[in-house]
């Protein structure tokens, strides 16, 4: 029903994978009950540290989805400090994009 293509993972460490693995899981069944077709998720994952060295310092966390198939694309993006926060950001700003474009919660 809708298939899904993760770049960017090896800036993530293990933990944060996971983490990350899971919110989207949890993201795409609500994005699969939002439309009835077959759809293309494309995320990009981009981590931001002024000292790649020093893995103390804190990371700024970038997700750009696209979402392609038999609808028209839509795409999302989100910058935050937290990887939880920054997924959550996301995936909401898509959700808004899909009932803009098709009003799912009127069917």
């Amino acid at each position: 029903m809708g298939s899904i293509q993760i770049k960017g993972l090896e800036g993530l460490e293990e933990s944060e994978k996971k983490v990350l693995n899971e919110l989207i899981q949890k993201h795409l069944e609500k994005i699969k009950r939002m439309l009835n077709n077959d759809f293309f998720l494309k995320i990009a994952v981009k981590v931001y540290s002024k000292d790649k060295e020093n893995k103390q310092k804190r990371k700024r966390y970038s997700l750009d989805l696209e979402l392609t198939g038999e609808i028209p694309r839509i795409f999302a993006s989100a910058e935050e400090w937290d990887l939880n926060q920054s997924v959550h950001l996301a995936f909401g700003k898509l959700s808004n994009e899909i009932e803009h474009k098709f009003h799912v919660s009127e069917k």
